[in-house]
């Protein structure tokens, strides 16, 4: 064998300990992880929500949604669709939180409105983190009851 080819191959052996080497100090960084939702900010948004529809502000409503949800409705669509879809949900008596689920960028909410008549709507919200605040993404009315239902869970 010839010296260029020990050559060589002390070189190819050479540079596969180098970038062992370099590997060892150059790691990925750790992906960046969202900062977990605080609870009285979401309820704080779906609160100023709920008084901006008690008194029928539809576009101080409307702030609170998120972009994919205005691009879906306009102002007037979103207005037509709170009145048609959830009307009762504005005169509430209280409401009562359920515990969070996060889900990626999206936090799922559920939220018992105690309503005039002794009747309960349970809504689940979907929220969603743009520009270092929660935006509403959807809210949906999963069922309601008729009063005297008793519903589970703790009191604290």
């Amino acid at each position: 064998m010839s010296l260029a080819w020990h050559r060589t191959k002390l070189g190819i052996v050479g540079a596969t300990f180098a970038v062992c080497g370099a590997a060892v100090f150059i790691r990925p960084l750790p992906p960046r992880r969202a900062p977990e939702p605080r609870p009285p900010e979401l309820y704080d948004v779906v609160m100023q929500e709920l008084t901006a529809l008690r008194v029928a502000d539809y576009s101080r409503a409307y702030r609170h949604v998120s972009l994919s949800m205005q691009e879906r409705f306009n102002i007037d669509d979103f207005a037509e669709q709170v009145r048609v879809d959830r009307p009762e949900i504005a005169r509430f008596e209280r409401v009562e939180f359920g515990a969070i689920t996060v889900q990626g960028r999206h936090v799922l909410m559920p939220a018992y409105f105690f309503l005039p008549g002794g009747g309960i709507a349970v809504v689940h919200y979907t929220l969603v983190r743009e520009a270092g605040t929660w935006k509403i993404d959807g809210a949906r009315i999963e069922r309601r009851w008729d009063r005297g239902h008793r519903v589970g869970g703790e009191r604290t």
